[in-house]
């Protein structure tokens, strides 16, 4: 057989590609699908008219479907009777890899393929979507009796219902940055449904229709995956951060409507997957599964059917969770709660509809059948607003209703987990606030307004309609209304300013509310993301738990300061009083408030044994901390930052010190700038010695730190542009700095505040997802005050044009 004279330059799927990116071919979704299959069907019928008998050219897969996508492999199989297919590749599939296009191919015999289905699901459902495109039909037709019967003794559930759990233990909550093709609720899990009624087709069996939803929901996973492809010029099937704005585009939508109907059509999939695969939520552990339906049958013999009526939807809700053999109403259940009155909540109610929030993924399941069945609009309305509403910041990993269930789950394991948490949460008695706490908390989202006051609202009005306990309903609304505070405090505030301290504790009120605050915030930003939650931010957030629980308990803000007595007393006999003395009167005035006897002595000892300008001492004890001691100077803490940077060191924290001798002693918190792990104890001499030549005005770091910008920090920031907001606070001036993350960027802060004469008290650096949030306590060198508003104004103005 002579190879076919079309060449790669000829194919007309390439120029409908092109229109299809240029937005020049359909509306992006299963119409542009369908423009370009049919356009790979014109190319391939060409390329196969002449394969001659005992030879079909077959589209699989998503091409065999028709959901041929912008950047989507081409999927075919030859399919032959025992004949030489060189001929037929030849043809066939040079001129698709001339032309560049990736082919997934498949040669095969009739006894080739069933003998390769019956080995491999992802063989059989590929072959369920063949379709002929060229060459020998009396082939194909045997082919499809084939799959017909070897379907009909091979159901695709099981193995279906398997690859979808696979799916949701990948992703055990919806995502932002969703896998439109591979991930939960996506193009896989509804390419299972085509399968299914595939299947049921071959067998002449009728097969459930395709409804509005699932229709609509397909529709825009394609058209969503279409314009990723398009904004990255290549098959990229993840809505990113960096994709999204150039995919609303081409759509020609905003992010925010592209991203709501994408989380609404995932939740879909996840609907319809567990509709079609009720398993999905069976328990897998046969052990379990006999312990689960022992239980229930012991209920059922034992316990008064008053206990657990049959009329209340939400025993049925929480009897349909403990099912062994997955978490599902039965039929006369669900007419039941469709046909249920609206009727004040019991005290069993309220017991079960916490239980339900605690149940994990079965509970959630149930929760969206309720939904479906009409209950949650009649008796929840406050939940359709947030059920899938997106959040685009870059460290928000879930949408508003998966991070609130995700928040009930961390809460549950904070409960059960033990160690310092479980012990808070047990003293606290009923979890029954926790858990609703942990629900509500941003249930005021996706409505406008400050949403921890409109959460406390809706929160407390759901609690009240249903009866629960006014000292519940209080407690709920205090968590709801504050629950930023902790985490916004420890990461932007001076935790040892007895006035932070004392400010916090009269919003916080009392211990039990404090214990719960602590409680929720933990699991709030456990659930948020990965950047949300790390040792650093769990250890300055007990910091300032441990700072409350003190003020609460004794009235004051932190334990009373220290005098130079209890310093002594630690020192030993080594250190005589009167140099204690004098180091500490030499000192700030919040120098003992703010420094543990171990430390004030610490710092003695190294400023008096100070020789040079400066010098780097890590702590034994601790890796992350590092004391920096010298003459200080006009530029002292600059040079710091560029020893710093030069060398990759990542500052967490800063507090800076100044003798009234001119010694400077700045402790710093600090992690490698690009792998967050503690920094190796010989780079600290690299530093010290960089830092020493920096100040003696022998070294210009600065080029080193352009030439490790060039090399790890190239690429353009992302994120929100650059702001500053300057406020007051007590004798301190707060420059707090929200800026896409970069390496370099302490150094650029730190120069534009020298540029403006400020001198810097206390540092706090903050990354989350890709923007830095630095706050810093400053004042004007000499320690003029800043006293008017416009001039903090000015100030903000000034710093964000330096830092653009």
């Amino acid at each position: 057989m002579a190879r076919t004279e079309m060449g790669p330059g000829r194919l007309g799927y390439l120029e409908a590609r092109a229109a299809a990116v240029a937005g020049e071919l359909g509306r992006g979704g299963s119409d542009t699908c369908a423009a370009l299959t049919e356009a790979l069907d014109a190319d391939l019928a060409a390329l196969g008219a002449d394969l001659g008998p005992g030879v079909a050219l077959v589209a699989v897969g998503g091409y065999g479907r028709g959901d041929q996508c912008l950047w989507s492999d081409v999927d075919v199989m030859i399919l032959h009777r025992g004949v030489d297919p060189e001929p037929a590749v030849r043809a066939v599939l040079y001129p698709l890899w001339d032309a560049g296009l990736k082919v997934g191919h498949a040669v095969r015999t009739l006894h080739e393929c069933r003998a390769a289905a019956l080995e491999d699901l992802e063989t059989i459902t590929s072959l369920l979507s063949a379709r002929l495109v060229a060459g020998d039909r009396d082939l194909f037709g045997e082919f499809e009796e084939m799959l017909a019967a070897l379907v009909r003794r091979r159901p695709l559930a099981p193995a279906l219902t398997a690859r979808e759990r696979e799916r949701r233990r990948a992703e055990p909550y919806p995502v932002m940055a969703a896998d439109l093709k591979e991930g939960r609720g996506a193009l896989r899990t509804h390419q299972g449904f085509w399968w299914e009624r595939r299947r049921l087709e071959l067998l002449g069996l009728p097969s459930p229709p395709v409804g509005d939803d699932e229709r609509r929901a397909r529709e825009i996973l394609l058209r969503t995956r279409n314009a990723l492809h398009a904004a990255a010029g290549r098959a990229s099937d993840r809505f990113v951060v960096d994709l999204r704005a150039p995919a609303a585009a081409w759509l020609g939508a905003d992010v925010a409507a592209v991203a709501a109907e994408l989380t609404w059509a995932l939740a879909i999939g996840d609907r319809l997957a567990d509709r079609w695969w009720p398993d999905l939520h069976a328990e897998q552990d046969p052990l379990v599964g006999f312990g689960r339906r022992v239980v229930a049958a012991v209920r059922s013999r034992f316990t008064p059917s008053t206990d657990v009526p049959s009329d209340r939807v939400l025993s049925l809700a929480v009897r349909a969770v403990r099912r062994p053999e997955g978490a599902r109403f039965e039929a006369l259940e669900e007419e039941a709660i469709r046909a249920a009155p609206a009727r004040p909540w019991s005290a069993a109610d309220r017991r079960a509809f916490v239980e339900l929030l605690a149940a994990g993924a079965r509970g959630r399941a149930i929760f969206d059948r309720l939904d479906e069945l009409g209950w949650v609009a009649r008796e929840f309305p406050e939940w359709a607003p947030v059920a899938t509403a997106p959040q685009l910041a870059p460290f928000h990993d879930h949408p508003v209703g998966a991070h609130l269930w995700r928040t009930v789950d961390e809460m549950r394991d904070l409960v059960e987990g033990g160690g310092e948490l479980g012990e808070i949460a047990e003293e606290l008695g009923s979890t029954e606030e926790l858990y609703l706490a942990a629900f509500f908390h941003d249930i005021g989202k996706a409505r406008g307004g400050n949403h921890s006051e409109l959460g406390a609202e809706l929160a407390s009005e759901f609690l009240r309609r249903h009866g629960f306990g006014a000292a519940t309903i209080a407690g709920v609304a205090h968590a709801v209304r504050h629950h930023l505070v902790l985490s916004e405090t420890a990461t932007r505030r001076d935790l040892d300013a007895p006035r932070v301290v004392a400010e916090v504790a009269a919003q916080v009120g009392d211990l039990r509310r404090l214990d719960v605050l602590y409680l929720v915030t933990i699991a709030d930003l456990r659930a948020t993301g990965s950047t949300m939650w790390n040792s650093w931010r769990a250890e300055l957030l007990g910091r300032l738990y441990r700072r409350l629980r003190s003020a609460l308990e004794v009235g004051e803000a932190l334990p009373a300061t220290p005098d130079v007595r209890e310093i002594v007393a630690v020192a030993g006999p080594g250190i005589e009083p009167r140099r204690i003395e004098e180091h500490v009167a030499a000192m700030p005035d919040d120098y003992l408030a703010t420094t543990p006897p171990t430390q004030v002595l610490r710092h003695l000892l190294v400023a008096e044994a100070l020789g040079g300008v400066a010098s780097v001492e890590p702590d034994p004890d601790d890796p992350t901390r590092i004391l920096v001691v010298g003459r200080d100077r006009r530029g002292f803490l600059l040079a710091v930052a560029r020893a710093f940077t030069a060398n990759g060191v990542g500052v967490l924290e800063a507090r800076l010190r100044t003798r009234d001798d001119g010694v400077a002693l700045d402790d710093f918190r600090v992690v490698d700038d690009r792998t967050g792990e503690p920094i190796p104890d010989d780079r600290w001499r690299r530093v010290e010695d960089d830092l020493v030549a920096a100040l003696e005005g022998r070294r210009d770091l600065r080029p080193r730190i352009r030439r490790r910008i060039a090399a790890y920090g190239a690429t353009e920031p992302r994120g929100r542009p650059t702001r500053v907001r300057v406020t007051r606070e007590g004798p301190w001036v707060v420059v707090d700095v929200r800026a896409p993350d970069r390496l370099g960027l302490l150094v650029e802060i730190v120069e534009a505040l020298f540029a403006e004469g400020l001198d810097v008290a206390v540092a706090r650096i903050d990354t989350v997802g890709a923007e830095a949030r630095d706050v810093f306590y400053v004042r004007r060198v000499g320690g003029i005050p800043i006293l008017l508003d416009e001039e903090l104004t000015a100030l903000a103005g000034r710093l964000s044009d330096r830092l653009r």
